[in-house]
Parts: C-alpha cells; sequence; structure tokens
C-alpha cells in the first residue's frame, strides 16, 4: 500500500518501490515467507524473456505500419494534413475509427455527419490521432484470452487509458505536448501485459493462483515490467522522447516528460487501490498533494476515471 513517506517528488527517487498495481492485482496483503514455486517459476520465465533477446522478441508484438507512418511524420516539420489523411486511408480500421471518433458530441457541434477523413482529421487535430492510433495499438497487444482478459487484461487496460488521460491533463495544465503525454501514458504498461501472459501460462499449467503472494515477489515483477517496457520502445525504435521518458523512470532525475508520467503513474495507480478501499480518501488526497498535482486536475480525473472504467468491456 502506497505510504507518502516513500516517495520524494519534483524529480528524486522513490525510496522504495511503488508495488500498487500488484496490490490491485493480487491483494494489498502480502504473505510472509520464502516465494511459493509458483512464484519462483513465473519469475524464471519472466527473467528468461527479460534476459534473452530472441524470447524477447517473441513477445514483442509488431509496431504496426499505420503507427510508424503517423510517428515519422510527427517529426516532420513540413508535414501537413493531407499528409495524416493519406496514412489513414491505408488503414481501413483506423479510417474508421477517425471517422467515429469524429461524429461524438465532443468534436461535431453540428447534426450532420462527417463522413470525409479531411474533415474529420482537421477536428480531431494530431493529438487526436496519436490517441487513436496508440489505442487500436494497444488494443492488439491486450491478452485476447476471456479468462485471463477478465483476470489481468481489462485491468492493464483499464489503468493505461486512465494514466494516459491523467498524463493529458497533466501535459496541458504544465504547456507540454499532449500527444506525447497520452501516447506515453498509454504504452507504459506494455511490460506488464507480457509479464501476465507469462503468469497466466504458468497458472494454465498449475491450475494454481497468485493471490495472495510476497511483497518481493511485487517488487521483481514491478522492476521487471518497467525494463520489459524500455526494451520494447527500443526494439520499436520510438522517438528517443519517449525511450528515455521510460527509461527514466526508476531513476532520481527525470526530464519533464518523464516526470509528468511517474507523477500520472503514481497517482492513477492509488485511484484504483482507492477504489478497492485499500487506502483511505486521506491517504489519496495526501499523495496528490505530495506529487505536487493541482487541485483542479485531481478533481477533473475522479470525474472522468470511472467512465472510463465502464467504457472498456
Amino acid at each position: 500500500m502506497f505510504k507518502t513517506q516513500d516517495i520524494h517528488v519534483k524529480g528524486l527517487a522513490t525510496e522504495v518501490l511503488n508495488t500498487d498495481f500488484y496490490d490491485v492485482m493480487f491483494g494489498s496483503i502480502d504473505t510472509n515467507g520464502a516465494m511459493s514455486a509458483l512464484e519462483q517459476n513465473t519469475l524464471s520465465q519472466i527473467t528468461k524473456v527479460l534476459t534473452n533477446p530472441a524470447q524477447l522478441n517473441k513477445h514483442i508484438p509488431a509496431l504496426p505500419a499505420m503507427l510508424v507512418k503517423l510517428l515519422d511524420t510527427l517529426k516532420d516539420p513540413h508535414a501537413d494534413f493531407d499528409t495524416f489523411v493519406d496514412i489513414i486511408e491505408q488503414d481501413p480500421a483506423f479510417a474508421a475509427e477517425v471517422l467515429k471518433v469524429a461524429n461524438t458530441a465532443k468534436y461535431n457541434r453540428t447534426n450532420k455527419e462527417i463522413i470525409y477523413l479531411s474533415k474529420a482529421t482537421s477536428l480531431l487535430g494530431i493529438s487526436g490521432l496519436m490517441k487513436i492510433a496508440s489505442t487500436l495499438l494497444m488494443a492488439d497487444v491486450i491478452p485476447c484470452n476471456p479468462l485471463y482478459y477478465q483476470l489481468y487484461g481489462r485491468l492493464i487496460w483499464v489503468h493505461s487509458v486512465q494514466c494516459a488521460t491523467l498524463c493529458e491533463l497533466l501535459a496541458i495544465h504544465e504547456k507540454q505536448n499532449t500527444a506525447d503525454a497520452y501516447f506515453l501514458g498509454l504504452i507504459h504498461d506494455l511490460g506488464r501485459i507480457i509479464v501476465f501472459n507469462c503468469i497466466s501460462h504458468d497458472m494454465k499449467k498449475t491450475f494454481a493462483s497468485l493471490t495472495p503472494c510476497t511483497r518481493e515477489y511485487k517488487i521483481l515483477m514491478t522492476e521487471m515490467s518497467r525494463d520489459i517496457t524500455y526494451f520494447i520502445a527500443k526494439e520499436w525504435q520510438l522517438p528517443s522522447i519517449y525511450v528515455e521518458a521510460l527509461k527514466e523512470q526508476r531513476e532520481g532525475t527525470r526530464n519533464p516528460l518523464s516526470d509528468l508520467l511517474f507523477k500520472a503513474n503514481c497517482l492513477s495507480e492509488n485511484y484504483l487501490l482507492f477504489n478497492k478501499k485499500s487506502v483511505t480518501e486521506d491517504e489519496y488526497q495526501s499523495l496528490q498533494k505530495s506529487l505536487g498535482i493541482d487541485e483542479k486536475i485531481f478533481e477533473e480525473f475522479n470525474e472522468l476515471a470511472p467512465a472510463i472504467s465502464e467504457s472498456i468491456i
């Protein structure tokens, strides 16, 4: 469970590694003593994936060509909306989602349906396009097995979107690039997806449960999850701004974007604990203040978070 004394904000490192997400998943009460055989087996499998490039590559999903083109175009100062329209037209699923989002009340203030991608693209802007592209990407890599999706995948997905939303809110407040912030928040849990794929594989073989588990196990999974996400970002050859931000999640000195992710991840994980009643409202609000998150952003996030959870099936 989070304790405010465990953390120093404004660029300083955590004194005690934050295991909040795994407290949500497996319970905040840790077992005493040595790790169970199942815990040891899953850690062994995850270690093999992390330390063996060939194994890691097997678990890393391919970065969609559409997203590669989109990221490359974002770096081009001479790109215009026609360039983005050309990219969108090459991917039917992306195009359909762009039109769908453009026709929501948030963007379409008229009663006339938007049917042209050029119009939809201009309404959504770069930030809107990045949100759609990265959401489609994550939807492809979340575990699809119905049982494991309900056990693990859905919670990762909910947290990723909530974290991305808070990243965007913080970016607006801190005058940072909202597209970068949302994308980073959404992909920061890619490592957890691979970790849970390994856990699900071992649970299927042994018909066992990982609830509850030791704190040592949660700490190691947290470390490995972050490392795997960083390696995936490098393998995908994502822009250095994302790679560095992910790398710095375990470091004491952070650039503005990585510090934004750090704050958003801490608070959004504790939101899940707060909803499970594993932390009190006072503890939750104390974290918000310790992180230096503006009260209005905190209130807006708490209003948006339940709708995000309800919208993800």
